[in-house]
């Protein structure tokens, strides 16, 4: 029976790891990644995963959170204008060194020694820094700059992002609502403790989730609503002129007689 946590605990671990690798390591996070950045992995090989597994305890691994919040305090930003409206925020240097990384575990070792004044730090402020660390990742996130769409009733007021100038709007409004629900679901299991336990095996059904997205939108739009890297807005002559072939296909659909419409066409316009 315990069979069924373990698995989760192992599948969990293993999406969390690779997860925050990609996300971390993505082209827009301009890293460099010199000659030692693999010895943290050697290191592990060598001098603990031998010793979790002889003890059978979980194998230590990356957590998304933490790391993407230390990455970002260590990068200089340049603000950019995007065409039509809105900025974006562009890596100018990352300062990539160890010295923080160890400070950081260091002063958590230490904790262990100080847990009687640890424990009088108040639980608001806790929540306080989990807060402010989670609304300084939102900044440049796709999901939540298109949810914030949703806000604007006058489409010619969006931001001239890739896709918001590349994608037709009804399916640019489709995926969102797809990825904002499994946003909520994933929130909801993380926060009832009673289901908490199908966490790891609803992320990874994601795969098949992304999967199936191949069949409701075309490669070129998911080439942009689902891009590995951060990609530039298009200039103001590539937005205008995105811009009047979507308003044309809109018109032709428009023209089209009731009896003949393509429904399929329609909702892609």
């Amino acid at each position: 029976l315990m069979a069924v946590p373990a698995l989760g605990l192992t599948v969990l671990g293993f999406l969390d790891q690779n997860l925050t690798t990609i996300i971390v390591n993505r082209p827009a996070s301009g890293l460099k990644k010199p000659v030692g950045y693999h010895l943290d992995l050697l290191v592990c090989a060598v001098g603990i995963y031998p010793i979790c597994a002889f003890l059978g305890l979980p194998f230590p691994h990356n957590s998304t959170a933490p790391s993407l919040i230390h990455t970002m305090s260590l990068t200089s930003y340049e603000t950019v204008q995007v065409p039509g409206g809105g900025t974006r925020q562009v890596v100018s240097k990352v300062v990539e060194q160890r010295w923080t990384n160890f400070t950081i575990h260091a002063l958590i070792g230490a904790s262990l020694a100080l847990s009687s004044v640890v424990n009088n730090v108040p639980k608001a402020v806790t929540f306080g820094i989990f807060l402010v660390m989670g609304f300084s990742s939102l900044s440049g996130n796709q999901l939540f700059e298109r949810v914030w769409l949703w806000t604007i009733w006058d489409r010619s007021l969006y931001p001239r992002f890739r896709f918001v100038t590349r994608v037709p709007y009804a399916s640019l409004h489709k995926y969102t609502v797809i990825q904002f629900f499994c946003f909520v679901v994933l929130y909801v299991l993380t926060s009832v403790s009673a289901v908490a336990v199908v966490f790891p095996f609803f992320m990874a059904s994601l795969v098949f989730v992304r999967k199936g997205l191949n069949r409701m939108f075309t490669q070129e739009e998911l080439a942009e609503l689902d891009a590995h890297e951060d990609l530039p807005p298009d200039e103001e002559d590539e937005t205008q002129k995105n811009t009047e072939k979507a308003v044309r296909n809109l018109d032709d659909v428009e023209k089209l007689p009731a009896g003949n419409l393509d429904l399929s066409r329609a909702i892609s316009y």
